[in-house]
């Protein structure tokens, strides 16, 4: 009786053991299987772009110096003209006129000028041998004074009339490109009326800003020794800071510039410094007013940490990752992102080290504190040298 009482538990036994394995299948088949990465440190060109415009390096307003009858212009609308050209010929009759009364204006007070010395000369030598009085010999002499400023104010005069025939002819100030003419042939222009512009296309001016905190960021890694300029030295002992421009259409202008300027203070209401980068443009493929994206070279970010965007989420309190111990358990970890790499990639500035695996796809299966199975893709760790070579 006692056999058959314990035949009737083994059933129960075979059931309790198969429930046993069963829930250790399910808590091995619940591990999720995820891609990872090990991140290490690389040597990164910093692809910096910004909106930028173009300017002439220089540009410059012609305007009338004296008003008339515009009589000729001598160069063609949009053509090339070099400093000291003629540009426009204005009516120089009425100044020729004015000239002319002013040098006999000249002439005459020089004649009184002559008579004056001599009268005052007679007088001194009369009040010497006192046959004149004092009264006769100050009157000669503030005479002779009189005309020695009349004389300096006929000269004046003279070389005034003289500016204002040769304002006549209108000469390029600067070498460039001209625009359209602001008044045509015959009209009657006033004293500082435009009559064209004259803009310096080579070197070309591109404008651009950028931001307090991008700023900041460059800044705080330079003193951090984060950040190398790979450009050559110039002349002063200085590295210059390479750039280029894109075309709206995605195409590169092909010469290369250099940054030449940069403000010295911040604008108040945009939060933006200006700097300005400095292009040759020999065949005047860039044009003032142009909007253009200017890209910043030479700046590779030494020993970075990067993660695919994919990885990157947004939390309440930041950006974090899914990082996996090694244990492989899984861990939330709060980062601090820097600027994109060229291939859209996060430089991380803060919260991951060298050889932390970092989960890339599959981040949907897991939670922070859960394991979880890593599938780790090799990384391609760029050379140093060989990327700081893509700058140059």
């Amino acid at each position: 009786m006692k056999i058959i009482s314990r035949l009737w538990l083994l059933p129960i036994l075979l059931i309790v053991l198969s429930a046993c394995n069963d829930e250790k299948k399910q808590t091995v088949q619940s591990i999720p299987t995820v891609e990872a990465i090990r991140v290490s440190p690389q040597n990164i060109p910093l692809d910096l772009e910004y909106s930028a415009r173009t300017q002439g390096s220089k540009e410059t307003v012609v305007r009338a110096r004296v008003g008339g009858i515009l009589l000729k212009r001598n160069y063609i609308e949009g053509a090339k003209v070099n400093e000291g050209d003629v540009l426009f010929e204005i009516d120089p009759e009425p100044y020729k006129v004015a000239l002319q009364q002013a040098q006999a204006k000249l002439a005459q007070t020089k004649a009184q000028l002559t008579a004056a010395e001599s009268q005052w000369k007679r007088i001194s030598k009369l009040f010497e041998e006192r046959i004149v009085s004092e009264k006769s010999r100050d009157e000669a002499k503030a005479n002779l004074e009189a005309l020695e400023a009349s004389l300096k104010l006929a000269q004046a005069e003279v070389d005034s009339a003289q500016l204002n025939l040769d304002y006549t002819t209108v000469t390029a100030p600067i070498a460039g490109v001209t625009s359209m003419e602001a008044v045509s042939e015959g009209s009657l222009i006033s004293v500082n009326d435009q009559l064209t512009t004259i803009t310096q296309l080579d070197p070309i001016y591109v404008i651009f800003s950028a931001s307090e905190n991008e700023l900041f960021k460059l800044a705080s890694m330079v003193e951090k020794g984060l950040i190398v300029n790979t450009s050559t030295i110039n002349s002063i002992g200085q590295r210059k800071l390479n750039a280029q421009v894109r075309y709206n259409n995605g195409k590169l202008y092909s010469e290369i510039g250099e940054i030449d300027f940069i403000n010295s203070s911040i604008d108040e209401t945009t939060g933006t410094l200006k700097l300005r980068a400095k292009f040759p443009n020999p065949d005047k493929k860039l044009i003032p007013g142009q909007f253009v994206r200017l890209r910043l070279g030479n700046i590779v970010r030494k020993d970075a940490i990067t993660v695919p965007q994919e990885a990157v989420m947004q939390g309440a309190k930041g950006a974090f990752v899914y990082r996996l111990s090694s244990q492989n358990m899984v861990e939330s970890v709060m980062i601090e992102t820097g600027v994109q790499t060229e291939d859209g990639r996060w430089i991380v500035d803060e919260g991951l080290k060298e050889g932390d695996v970092v989960i890339t796809n599959g981040l949907m299966k897991v939670r922070s504190g859960s394991p979880a199975q890593a599938i780790i893709k090799d990384e391609k760790v760029s050379n140093p040298e060989t990327e700081a070579e893509k700058v140059k």
